[in-house]
This record gives structure tokens, sequence and C-alpha cells, in this order.
């Protein structure tokens, strides 16, 4: 299924590791990494987690704008977002930050076993690609963008939602993604970065049967079964 429900908050995936969540009853919609999206639909904050084309798609984001709008990412995507002027928000550090409907802070995603070449690996910790915690009325969810398991995941506690990669080859692999799963003790877990251009909707659903009796899973996607 393409949407899904959770405590309140509406889910959609937009396909790879792009979702908007709805919470309808403040009026309040959040996107994380849109990619490759066809369809508009306007939220207030966009979170991009890294510069590489898959989750920093400018086009995407575009389609998501209204005039309000906040884009908010690390400083390692002010080239590539930076026709989005005063609606940009680069992070200068990984302190939380309050904005009107919501708390956000980040944390590193890097990589620590996934190699370009012998000695260097694809996310690099200084490349500065971050994942986000978004709190909405104590709410909170984490979107971990390109990563593997980390050491930072360990401080994470209290998630209601947590969106984590699963198609191995640059980020976490089915196993490593159910032992972030099992550290960061979320009462939901949404899979992703499958299905545009690595991984299966198939991959997903292991996913899911792995930590079955363990975690909730909640398989989105919007490619076809």
């Amino acid at each position: 299924m393409k949407q899904g429900t959770f405590e309140g908050a509406t889910i959609t995936a937009l396909g790879h590791a792009g979702f908007v969540i709805e919470f309808a009853e403040k009026k309040l919609r959040i996107a994380f990494d849109p990619y490759d999206i066809k369809e508009e639909q306007p939220v207030d904050y966009i979170f991009v987690s890294h510069q590489h084309f898959d989750h920093c798609d400018p086009v995407s984001i575009r389609k998501l704008l209204k005039n309000s709008t906040r884009v908010i990412a690390p400083a390692c995507c002010e080239q590539e977002l930076s026709e989005f002027g005063q609606q940009l928000e680069l992070l200068k550090d990984k302190e939380k930050h309050k904005l009107k409907q919501c708390i956000y802070w980040a944390l590193p995603a890097y990589n620590v076993n996934k190699f370009r070449t012998p000695n260097e690996v694809f996310h690099p910790k200084d490349m500065g690609g971050v994942g986000f915690v978004v709190e909405v009325d104590g709410f909170r969810m984490y979107h971990a963008g390109d990563t593997d398991r980390i050491p930072e995941m360990d401080g994470l506690k209290k998630l209601d939602l947590a969106f984590l990669p699963i198609s191995g080859t640059f980020v976490m692999t089915l196993e490593e993604a159910i032992e972030a799963a099992q550290v960061l003790k979320p009462k939901m877990v949404i899979p992703m970065h499958f299905g545009k251009l690595l991984g299966s909707v198939g991959d997903a659903n292991r996913y899911h049967n792995m930590l079955r009796d363990l975690i909730p899973v909640m398989v989105l996607t919007d490619a076809a079964y």
C-alpha cells in the first residue's frame, strides 16, 4: 500500500526514501527526501538528508512548495538547494531547533562498511549527511537518511516512528536494519530506500517478516507489487 495511518498521522510513500507525514488535526504536513515525485502536494516543512540526487531533488521539492514552506537541510546541500533562497534553512549544528509546529534535530548518517573503493565508503561521516528526528506534540519520528547501523542510534529514545533504509550496497542490509530497529525500539518501523533504484518490495516484505513478533512494521511503497 502507498498510504497508512499511525497514531493520528497519515504517512504517504513518495518512493525510495521519500515520505509525507500529515497531521490533519494540526493542519501540518512534513516531507522527507522527496525524489522523482509526480504529483504536486504542498507541505509545510521539507527535510533533506544529504546532497545525493535521490534524496536532494530540487524538481520534486518545487512540487511540494508553497510560499510558507521551509526546506531544512545540512550544509552539504547548499549548492544543490540554493534556488530556494530564504525558504532554505541550512543546519549549523546538531542542537534542537524549534519551528512553529514542531521541534527537530539532526544526527550523523554515514557508512561504516559499504565501500566505494577499498579505502572509501559511499557516505563518509565528513560528507555531512544527516538523519532527522522530528517531534510534533510529543510524537517523535526518525528518518535515518543514508546510513549504516551507527553508534549514534544508541542514544535515540522514545521513538514513535522510525524510517530505516534496508536495501544494502549503500545503506544498511536487512540484517543490519533489524539490529537498528531492535536498538531504537520504535513503536513502528517503516522500511525505505527500495523500489526505485535499488531493492524491492519483496525485500521490504522480508524485513516485515523477519521482525514479526518483535517490532511492528508498516510497508509503504509507490512501486507496483
